[in-house]
This record gives C-alpha cells, structure tokens and sequence, in this order.
C-alpha cells in the first residue's frame, strides 16, 4: 500500500474523544483530602494516556520539529519526517473536576487535564505536553539512511516516553511512499 509522503506540514490526526470530567471522584480515584485542594495538588493520581484518551482531547496540533533539521532530500519544498523524527510537544488543553471532601468543606477545582496524566517516563504529563516522535512503517522506502515516513504513522510507542496515540496526517499529496 503506498501512501503519501510525511512532511513537516500541517496537523497531526489528533487523539482522545473527551470534552472533560470528574477526574476525583472517578477515573483518578475518590475525593481527594485534605480539603480544601488546589488543582495541582500531589494526590490527584494521574492515569496513563491510553486510558485519559476515553475522557481527555489532544487537538491536532501542528506538525514540525523539536529542532532544526537539516536534510538532503526535500519533498515539495518541504522537510521529510524520518523514523525517529521528534515533533513538538502535543498540548494538553482539556480541563478536569477534581473535589475534596473534609471536616464542614466540600470543594471542586478545575484541574487541568495535563496534571492528570503520565506523561513521561515515570511521572506527569508537563504543562506543556507530552512527546511526540515518528515511528515510520516504511519497510522499503529510505531518506538518509532512515525508514521514510508516511501519512497515517504513528507519532508514538504507547510508552510513558512517547505516549501520543496521533498520526501523521500533514504529508505530501503527489510524492508516495510504499511499504
């Protein structure tokens, strides 16, 4: 199956389907103490990617490199993203209730989706995203020694270092790359 070339273009696919929700009570666990909280606090208990996905959007966001890249092949006057490629971060803008529960206080925040997620390896999602990096499914096709990628590759492993679940979806529309 050939498809188009992925260029240093346009948005990703985007991910996740939803719009916000109680994050404490619910997919983080109960009511969080002591209360009142702020909406950063420690014990919001943040949930992988894969499972905010159900409760969390990541926007398309744009398609273009953590650094400059200098490359020897160009494709419509634009740069090529190879296997390994990293993108800019994929911002976190959804928001989350969280509620704490004490001795005559009952109080809800809005806490932002980014502080509820594991987004690196080992700890939360930063303010200003998560990673994103090409992992090409070209088999046949190379740019500088690299699997080339393609439109619909993904833009992570599904792991705490590359947790986005977005594909490439800026590439070029007449140059095509096969498996």
């Amino acid at each position: 199956m050939t498809v188009g070339a992925a260029l240093f273009m346009g948005n990703c696919s985007g991910h996740g389907v939803g719009s916000g929700s109680s994050h404490h009570p619910g997919l983080g666990g109960g009511t969080l103490s002591p209360c009142p909280h702020s909406p950063t606090v420690a014990s919001i208990v943040p949930k992988d990617v894969n499972a905010m996905d159900a409760v969390t959007t990541w926007k398309p966001h744009g398609q273009k490199p953590l650094t400059a890249i200098v490359r020897t092949v160009i494709i419509n006057n634009k740069i090529p993203i190879i296997d390994q490629d990293e993108l800019i971060t994929h911002p976190t803008q959804t928001k989350h209730s969280t509620t704490s529960v004490g001795y005559k206080c009952y109080n809800t925040q809005s806490s932002p989706a980014w502080h509820c997620t594991i987004g690196t390896s080992g700890g939360r999602e930063a303010a200003v995203g998560h990673a994103r990096k090409l992992f090409a499914t070209s088999k046949t096709v190379f740019i500088e020694g690299k699997p080339a990628g393609r439109i619909g590759d993904p833009l992570g492993d599904k792991t705490t270092a590359y947790p986005c679940n977005s594909v490439v979806s800026g590439g070029s529309k007449d140059v095509y790359i096969g498996l």
